[in-house]
C-alpha cells in the first residue's frame, strides 16, 4: 500500500470485506437503489416513562428509537453525529483514527471492529440506540438484544445534504443539521469563487484509482473525493464518465488498464490503494495526455478514502487549493 498505513485504512478494509461490499470490486459497478434521502418517522409517548420515542422507516423495517438518544455507539456513521454536535460513546477504531475527526473524539471508546469482539466493548457502553452499517445478521440480531438497532447499509448515501439531512431526523436535530449545511453551503462556495476563471471551460477532469492490480474509473459518489470534485466544486467529467458514472448513479467501475485511455480527462486525479503500485512507464500509462503534460493530481488515501460529510467538506477546500497551486502557476 502506498502511504496509507493507519488503523483507518486497515479497519475500512475490513468493514468493506466484512459487509460484502468491497470498496473497488466487482459489484462497484452495481447502481445504486432505493436509497432513503432520509428516514421516515413518527413520534409516540411511552406510557410508563417520560422519554419519547420515534418510529424510523428504513430499508431493513421499521425501528423504534429514542427520540433524544443519549449514549449512541456507531459503526460506520462517526461523523455524521459528530457534525451535529453529538459525541457517541464508542466508534470503530478504524473511524476514530478518521484525520477529520481526531479533535472532535475525546471520550469517544474504541469498540475494535466490526467483528464478534465488538458485542462484550459494545454492551459494556450500555447504548441506547446503536447506529450500524450492518452486514452481518447475525451480530445484528445481539446488537439488537442491547438497544434498538439502526441499520444504514453502506453506500446509502452518496450526497452531504440527503446525508446530514437524514441524520438531523434520527437524532431531532433538524435545525443543527439545517445550520450546518448552511454553513457547508458557504465553504464550497467560497472554495467554488476561489478557481473560478482558473480553469479553462470545457476542461476535464477524471479520478483514477490503481486498488493493488485493478483500475477503477470514479464517478461523483462515495469513492476517492467523488463527491468534492463532481458534485461539490462541478469539475467536468469526461463525457464518458458522465454518461457511464454520475447520469447512471453509480459510484465505480472497473476497467483494463488498456481501457483507461476511453476515461481519461484533460487532468487526472489518481489513488494508489491496497498496495497498488503504479509503473510510469507503461505504454499505457505513459501515453495519456494528462500523464505525458504533467496533468496528474496524486491523492493522500488517509484523506480520501473517508466519505463522510467532514470528509467531504475538507476534500472540496483540499481540491480547490490543488487546482489554484497547479492552474495558479502553470496555467493560468
Amino acid at each position: 500500500m502506498t502511504g496509507v498505513k493507519s488503523k483507518w485504512w486497515t479497519g475500512l478494509m475490513f468493514l468493506v470485506l466484512v459487509i460484502g461490499i468491497i470498496g473497488c470490486s466487482s459489484q462497484a459497478d452495481e447502481t445504486r437503489e432505493n436509497k432513503p434521502s432520509s428516514p421516515v418517522s413518527t413520534e409516540e409517548q411511552t406510557t410508563d416513562s417520560a422519554a419519547e420515542t420515534q418510529i424510523i422507516s428504513f430499508v431493513n423495517g421499521d425501528v423504534e428509537i429514542p427520540t433524544n438518544p443519549q449514549r449512541i455507539v456507531t459503526q460506520g456513521y462517526l461523523a455524521d453525529f459528530l457534525a451535529l454536535g453529538v459525541k457517541p460513546v464508542g466508534a470503530p477504531d478504524y473511524e476514530l483514527e478518521s484525520p477529520y475527526v481526531l479533535d472532535l473524539i475525546e471520550g469517544v471508546a474504541d469498540i475494535g471492529r466490526i467483528d464478534g469482539g465488538s458485542v462484550e466493548k459494545i454492551l459494556s457502553l450500555e447504548p441506547d440506540l446503536i447506529v450500524t452499517v450492518g452486514g452481518d445478521e447475525k451480530l445484528n440480531e445481539q446488537y439488537r438484544k442491547i438497544a434498538p438497532t439502526l441499520i444504514i447499509p453502506y453506500g446509502t448515501y452518496d450526497n452531504v445534504h440527503e446525508e446530514i439531512t437524514a441524520f438531523g431526523e434520527i437524532l431531532n436535530k433538524q435545525k443543527e443539521a439545517a445550520d450546518w449545511l448552511s454553513q457547508f453551503e458557504v465553504k464550497v462556495k467560497s472554495a467554488k469563487d476561489s478557481i473560478q476563471g482558473l480553469v479553462k471551460e470545457g476542461t476535464t477532469f477524471s479520478n483514477f484509482s490503481l486498488f493493488g492490480e485493478d483500475w477503477y474509473i470514479n464517478g461523483d459518489g462515495v469513492n476517492r473525493g467523488g463527491q468534492a470534485i463532481y458534485q461539490q466544486l462541478g469539475l467536468k467529467a469526461p463525457d464518458i464518465v458522465q454518461k457511464e458514472l454520475i447520469d447512471q448513479d453509480k459510484d465505480t467501475v472497473t476497467v483494463s488498464e488498456e481501457k483507461l485511455a476511453d476515461y481519461a480527462g484533460d487532468y487526472i486525479f489518481l489513488d494508489l490503494s491496497n498496495g497498488g503500485s503504479l509503473d510510469e512507464t507503461s505504454p499505457v500509462w505513459s501515453s495519456l495526455d494528462a500523464v505525458k503534460n504533467n496533468r496528474v493530481f496524486k491523492l493522500d488515501g488517509e484523506r480520501f478514502w473517508p466519505y463522510d460529510p467532514l470528509a467531504v467538506e475538507a476534500q472540496v477546500q483540499e481540491i480547490a487549493n490543488m487546482i489554484q497551486e497547479r492552474f495558479g502557476q502553470t496555467e493560468h
